[in-house]
Formats: structure tokens, sequence, C-alpha cells
């Protein structure tokens, strides 16, 4: 087997699975995400590796080519999601949410909405993330505190504070949950029908960022706290209205988009890993090791085949996409594992990178909807009529 510079290889898959009308040039932003792949101090990329993103064509995939996007499709982007995650989890993960978000604007927003966003996402670069949670919310974001109080003009008034919100402060638009107050009994099974969907504005008065936390993974994924005191959002901010607002954020799992496919890019890199370390630790002439070799490498051929299934069904993909989310997820870690396993106890330092994707692989079994809520959406209808 060939041994392919890591990032020789990303470029070589990205060519390989993504067809939009217009292929992205990676270079850079893989250039600079290599020369700062080990820095996570910081607790967010550098500016460097953000303004390589911004001006590498990845924020605009999916957005339909009225708007100045490419019009790619939602398998392309699971695909794209992979190759920035195979050099950059934590970038990974900003890609991803900003993709589910701009997934939401595409066919929920209003016209207006749609040229106010989407335009400013392909002229400009501008990153958009979503924040949901808060303490207290649950996984289900069924009891959030953060408010939306209605104004005379038609806009809101939003405060509160939320918590993990990955891209705080690197983001330049963000999806707001809140709760509305609107009368009746409240469904949904994530996020309920008291609550808005609000876009709104880093650079906004009543805006600000409260920190980075401080993770075990997605170290540099810019997730923190960020605060609305009485942010006036306009009549025309709300994304979503109560009535539609579980059915909104489940929306990128209808299309296929899943978290399994930044945990299929830590699961390549995993086993890469793996197969340098057997190679310069002559353990390839060991029948053990070379069957953990391929073990590894068929849970990897599991997990592709997975995350591909998640855009090939007809219709509503929650399921696959779920599925794929929590298979990924977890084979992922156990890849991770296995590869620690054959790199020796020096892959259990903090700073080795085979220990950081393992942290990475664990963290994405626990964003939202974690692995186990979704295991709960996926099977809750079973043995109903």
């Amino acid at each position: 087997m060939p041994n392919t510079d890591q990032s020789q290889r990303a470029t070589m898959d990205w060519s390989t699975t993504f067809r939009p009308p217009q292929l992205p040039d990676l270079t850079g932003l893989l250039d600079a995400l290599r020369g700062e792949a080990g820095d996570d101090a910081g607790g967010r990329p550098s500016d460097t590796a953000l303004a390589a993103l911004r001006g590498s064509g990845l924020l605009r995939l999916p957005v339909p080519v009225e708007y100045g996007g490419l019009g790619a499709s939602w398998r392309d982007v699971n695909a794209a999601i992979t190759s920035l995650a195979r050099v950059d989890a934590s970038m990974g993960i900003i890609l991803f949410l900003h993709h589910a978000a701009v997934s939401r604007v595409i066919d929920w927003g209003s016209e207006k909405q749609k040229k106010r966003c989407l335009t400013a996402i392909t002229r400009d670069g501008q990153i958009f993330a979503s924040s949901w949670s808060e303490p207290g919310a649950g996984a289900a974001k069924q009891h959030i505190a953060t408010t939306a109080t209605a104004r005379a003009d038609g806009g809101w008034d939003l405060s509160g504070a939320k918590t993990f919100t990955t891209g705080a402060g690197v983001a330049d638009l963000y999806l707001i949950l809140a709760r509305t107050g609107d009368s009746g009994p409240a469904t949904g099974s994530y996020g309920q029908t008291n609550q808005g969907i609000f876009v709104v504005e880093a650079a906004g008065a009543g805006f600000e960022v409260d920190g980075v936390l401080d993770l075990a993974g997605m170290r540099r994924s810019a997730t923190g706290l960020i605060r609305l005191d009485a942010y006036a959002a306009g009549p025309g901010d709300m994304l979503a209205r109560s009535a539609d607002t579980p059915t909104v954020i489940g929306h990128p799992h209808v299309l296929g988009l899943t978290l399994g496919a930044v945990a299929l890019g830590v699961a390549e890199t995993a086993h890469d890993l793996a197969l340098e370390a057997a190679r310069r630790r002559s353990l390839v002439d060991s029948p053990l090791y070379r069957h953990l070799l391929f073990e590894l490498g068929s849970r990897l051929a599991a997990v592709r085949g997975v995350v591909d299934a998640a855009t090939r069904a007809d219709g509503d993909r929650t399921v696959p996409a779920l599925t794929a989310k929590v298979f990924a997820s977890e084979t992922a870690e156990t890849i991770c594992r296995g590869a620690q396993e054959i790199a020796g106890s020096a892959a259990f330092s903090r700073t080795h990178p085979l220990n950081r994707l393992a942290q990475d692989a664990r963290a994405v079994t626990l964003m939202g909807p974690p692995n186990y809520l979704c295991r709960e959406l996926v099977t809750s209808g079973l043995g109903t009529s």
C-alpha cells in the first residue's frame, strides 16, 4: 500500500468525490491548517486559517447559483466536510454547522432573508453558526431560558445566555433559539413549538461573546459562550415561527447532512497514522498487528458506506443521517483506540495526534443531537402504525 502524504491524499479524495460546477482550490486552506494542526492553545483557528476558509469557496457550496453559490449537492457537502476534517476536525465541525444553518436559510428563509444571508456568504465569505444550548435546556432543547419579546414594530428583543456555541467569536451570523412565549401546549422532540429561531448578527448591539471553553476534544472549534442583552432583532429576522421550530432544527438531517462526515475524517486520519506507526515499528511482520490493521480497515470501510448512504435515500433522510452520526462517531472512537495500541504508549500523551483524534471522535458522539438522543429519535416510532 503506498504511503501517500496525508495532505495530498485529502486533495486526491476531494477531486474524486466532489464534483460541483466549479471546484474550489483547497491548497491555501489545507496548508494553513497543516501549519497549525497541533496549536490548540487559543481554542480557535487562527485568523490566517479563517481567512483561507472564507476565501476557499467551501462556505458557498450548496448555495443556489442564483445567489452566487455553487449549487453543490448535500452529498458533495458531506464529502467536503470529511476532506477538511481529515486535516482539522475542529474546522470540519465549524464547516458542518455553517452548512447546517445555510440549509435552513435555503429551504425555510423568506426571499428577503435568502438574499441577505446567502449573499453575505457568497460575496463576503461570512460564516454561519447555530446557538441552541444553554444551562438546563437539556439535550433536546426543551427548557431554554433565552427569551424573545415582541415589539410593537414587529421586531423582537432577545435576551439570554447560550453555551457550547461552536464558532463563538468566529462566525458572523448566528441562528439563535429563543422562547417566544406563544400560548398553547408546546410540542416537539427536539426543540419545541413555543420557541423561535432568529438570525442574529455578531456586529449587532447587544451581542457579546463571553469566552471560549477549554474542551478535551475539538479544542480549536471556538466553542464558547454568548450573551444577548436586549438584542434588537428586526421584523424580518425570525427565520422560523414557533409552530415550525422543531422541524427547522432537524432540517439538515432531512437532507442527509450528518456529523458522521466529521467522524469519517477523524477515522481516516487515525487509520493513516496506524499504518504509519505499524510500518515504523516493524509491526507488520506480526500476524497479531496485521489482523488488527485489517479490523481497523474494515471498520473504516463500513463508516464510509454509512456516511455515503446518508444522502442516497429518496425523501426524508433523517434516519440514515442520524444513524451515520452514531455509527461513524462510535466506530471512529474504536479506530482511534486501535491506532493508539499500534502506536504505543506515546499515543496516550495529551499532545499526540492520535490522542487528539480520539478526543475529537468522542466529542462528535456528544454533539447535538447526542448519540443517545439520536437513537431515541430514530426508534421512537417503532411499533406504531
